[in-house]
């Protein structure tokens, strides 16, 4: 039962997709950095205090130690969310009151560009030689502190991004 309800999970993504011939804007953004930059995301409209969590390939939880990773994964799992290897999604927390704890959560969704967007805590902390000292990589970021980074695996031409902050 579970594989066919992803499948048609994904069915209707892809469906989606193809309605919409415009790139969402955070994409188009993500899509014109090059490697090593550092950079704000454009002005979305979400209000002061909004969190944003990142979701890899594959990944279909946040850690534990994410800020709002309790709900964001009850979000989740109400709506059975299983990640793949051709999307990546951004997960927009804003704040609500806690009586309505489920209220103020979307869940957008990417393909799979020529970037991967990294938050596995393995991957980062293997990395994390390689970041620049002013980059601190988190599971989730406030939209008034958060960052990209942009940078590319040694040996590949896939370029990384990674959300978090940065000192100035």
């Amino acid at each position: 039962m579970m594989p066919l309800l992803r499948a048609v999970g994904m069915l209707a993504l892809m469906a989606l997709g193809a309605c919409s011939a415009q790139q969402h804007p955070l994409e188009r953004h993500l899509a014109q950095l090059r490697p090593v930059t550092i950079a704000a995301l454009p002005d979305m409209g979400w209000p002061a205090g909004t969190v944003l969590c990142p979701l890899g390939l594959y990944q279909s939880e946040l850690s534990d130690s994410a800020p709002q990773a309790d709900r964001v994964n009850a979000f989740l799992k109400q709506k059975q969310f299983l990640g793949d290897e051709g999307h990546w999604s951004l997960i927009v927390v804003k704040p609500q009151p806690a009586e309505n704890a489920g209220a103020g959560i979307e869940q957008l969704f990417f393909k799979r560009a020529d970037y991967d967007v990294i938050n596995e805590p393995q991957r980062i902390a293997r990395d994390a030689r390689t970041l620049p000292a002013r980059f601190t990589p988190q599971a989730c970021v406030t939209v008034e502190q958060a960052r990209v980074l942009v940078t590319r695996e040694p040996g590949s031409q896939r370029r990384r991004v990674i959300f978090g902050t940065a000192r100035t």
